[in-house]
């Protein structure tokens, strides 16, 4: 039986999959939490067959979180799950620590698939993301700069290119301005640019604009 924390602060999410699961001989739902704290709280209480983390989480990010599970648990199997392309986002996620990533608009097979396999201890990769050095190997240097960029990174990179103020950006992700700014700043030196038209081009050249 692969018993499994669920990680997700929408209840409603969480109990679709719990139901999902439910059809499963060989799996179920045994612990839930609604952010990145609750998760760790649980993991420090007993052992889990897999971790299911939502990557957008109030509070600690769901790769914030999955970095502190992969420091305190190494072999702690995760799939984190997202609305975010897997074919950008899968190769940040697994370079962190996780043992798949999905996103929810994917089939329930796939899920259940994606569950059994990181349970065994294999690596899920979607369809579509080539393994390449995607687990093992590759240097910060071979990769675009854009998959260097953190959770909270990258979230805020996607809401500049939108052309969300920095400020309603500190009310979405409960931050201040000064906060959201030194992100900005972040990104902007890890991208070697100078400006937020900077930014829109950037995305548009290597094909992550929505």
């Amino acid at each position: 039986m692969i018993e499994i924390l669920m990680a997700d602060d929408h209840a409603i999410f969480r109990s679709g999959v719990r139901r999902l699961l439910s059809d499963e001989p060989d799996m179920r739902i045994v612990a839930e939490a609604a952010n990145g704290q609750e998760a760790l709280e649980c993991l420090r209480q007993r052992t889990f067959g897999l971790v299911l983390l939502d990557v957008n989480m109030g509070g600690r990010s769901g790769l914030d979180t999955l970095r502190r599970i992969h420091l305190e648990w190494p072999a702690q199997p995760v799939i984190l799950l997202s609305m975010y392309p897997e074919a950008q986002y899968a190769p940040i996620a697994l370079q962190a620590g996780a043992h798949g990533y999905l996103s929810k608009d994917r089939d329930a097979a796939e899920l259940v698939a994606a569950i059994r396999i990181a349970a065994g201890g294999g690596y899920y990769l979607p369809p579509g993301v080539a393994p390449g050095n995607l687990l093992h190997g590759s240097t910060a240097d071979a990769s675009p700069a854009w998959k260097r960029l953190t959770e909270r990174e990258w979230h805020i990179l996607r809401l500049i290119v939108k052309g969300v103020s920095l400020t309603d950006i500190g009310e979405e992700l409960c931050l201040s301005v000064k906060t959201v700014s030194t992100y900005r700043g972040r990104v902007l030196e890890k991208l070697g640019l100078h400006s937020n038209a900077d930014l829109v081009r950037y995305c548009l050249e290597h094909g992550i604009s929505e």
